[in-house]
């Protein structure tokens, strides 16, 4: 029999995932409840499988969601208005203090590039400028590239293979072979340190269910798991890996950690 990956964490949320953002070995997991219209924020430490705090809410509660995630800082950005998501404020918490550090009202987030947030503000005569998020001051940005990056660290992300590539084809036929699993729609594929990671969609009567699958070198399986039962469409990023672990969402409740390193 092959040997197993090692289950490093599992935590069960009372409420849905809405995502997690990831900074060096520190994994930032937003909740979201919505028959309660509130949105919680936790922060797990994948070095020392603690958490540092769970549940953290605010007072804006439903309309609060992470933009981004870099060294200690969290930017979070709050809807304003439910008609135009280009209102926004956007505010830096420190995730070791657990406060906010700085905000900037009425304004729409044009970027990333590192610690340096470009904005824009919602006036007649808008105006483009950039904060530092460590320390919310205003610095010069020009030329930059900037992009959104929520997640931060060594962190590997699966090729998502739709039904129309040669690729998705390969996969299929490979987990026809080694699993007898009929593929459908769309895959997530990933090759890391002699292991192969596929996030498979299979038919199930109406829906879909969504597993992962991971095979050694010798095409053994080492592991499943089903990620969603009954779903309406094809997902896509259904894990990453991160400091030598797999880490996955399971049934929108359930955060995973798999250990790869010693297999």
């Amino acid at each position: 029999m092959p040997k197993q990956l090692h289950l490093q964490f599992s935590e069960v949320f009372p409420t849905d995932i809405w995502e997690t953002a990831l900074s060096n070995d520190r994994l930032l997991i937003s909740n979201r409840n919505g028959e309660a219209m509130e949105a919680t924020f936790s922060l797990f430490h994948l070095g020392s499988q603690q958490f540092e705090w769970k549940s953290l809410g605010f007072d804006e509660n439903w309309w609060v969601t992470v933009y981004a995630f870099v060294g200690d800082i969290i930017v979070f950005q709050i809807f304003n208005d439910a008609q135009n998501i280009e209102e926004r404020s956007v505010f830096g918490f420190d995730a070791n203090t657990q406060e906010a550090v700085w905000s900037v009202d009425n304004i729409n987030v044009r970027g990333l590039n590192g610690f340096s947030l470009s904005l824009k503000t919602n006036d007649e005569e808008a105006e483009i400028f950039s904060i530092d998020i460590r320390t919310g001051n205003e610095i010069l940005s020009e030329g930059e590239d900037f992009s959104v990056k929520s997640m931060s660290g060594s962190l590997i992300l699966p090729f998502h293979y739709t039904g129309d590539s040669d690729h998705f084809t390969t996969v299929a036929r490979f987990l026809k072979e080694f699993a007898e699993v009929d593929l459908v729609g769309a895959c997530d594929y990933l090759e890391y340190e002699g292991l192969i990671f596929i996030s498979a969609h299979e038919k199930l009567e109406q829906n879909l269910t969504n597993k992962l699958y991971v095979f050694n070198a010798e095409g053994e399986l080492v592991l499943t798991e089903v990620l969603a039962q009954h779903s309406k469409g094809l997902a896509s990023d259904t894990f990453y890996i991160v400091n030598e672990q797999l880490i996955f969402v399971k049934e929108k409740r359930e955060v995973k950690c798999y250990l790869i390193k010693d297999l």
